[in-house]
């Protein structure tokens, strides 16, 4: 399955005819924060950058992915990595509506990328898509390099002021 979706994520890639057109932050309307939920301290981290955003009247969008049964979330639009099948289409929901959102900026705050976010990236219908890691078919539009890499809040705070000069 890995090595089917890593060929299908290259094809997409490739053929892909979303434009891709960043517009500046005070136009902005709509941001989308893709990411792997792992626990308390990285969702309060994403919370508050998200409060920073909401407060320059933005609005936000969440949808982690969860590994276990239990964190199932009500608040947030949750996903499991083994909801895609072997064409590359998800059966859930909230990944669909994710990837078909007209978002000005996904940001995708992880440090690590997998196949099936990949997919996500690559399907997502986003004018700018930001994150903090190269990968091998070039995802992102604007990619940062911090020098704290394994500290998720200066990440963010970093991310925040260099998206507030675009």
């Amino acid at each position: 399955m890995k090595f089917i979706l890593k060929s299908l994520n290259k094809l997409i890639n490739k053929s892909s005819t979303i434009n891709r057109a960043s517009i500046n932050y005070k136009e902005t309307k709509h941001i989308g924060i893709l990411y792997k939920y792992v626990d308390e301290n990285k969702q309060k981290a994403l919370n508050d950058f998200a409060k920073k955003i909401q407060l320059d009247g933005k609005r936000v969008d969440f949808l982690p992915a969860i590994s276990k049964r239990n964190a199932d979330n009500r608040y947030l639009k949750t996903f499991r990595t083994s909801e895609i099948n072997l064409i590359g289409k998800w059966s859930n929901s909230n990944v669909n509506l994710f990837i078909y959102q007209q978002y000005d900026f996904i940001i995708y705050p992880d440090l690590y990328l997998n196949n099936e976010m990949e997919n996500i990236l690559i399907r997502s219908h986003a004018k700018c898509r930001v994150g903090f890691i190269h990968n091998r078919l070039n995802l992102f539009e604007l990619l940062l390099k911090s020098d704290n890499e394994y500290d998720i809040n200066h990440r963010l705070m970093k991310l925040y002021s260099y998206i507030k000069k675009i």
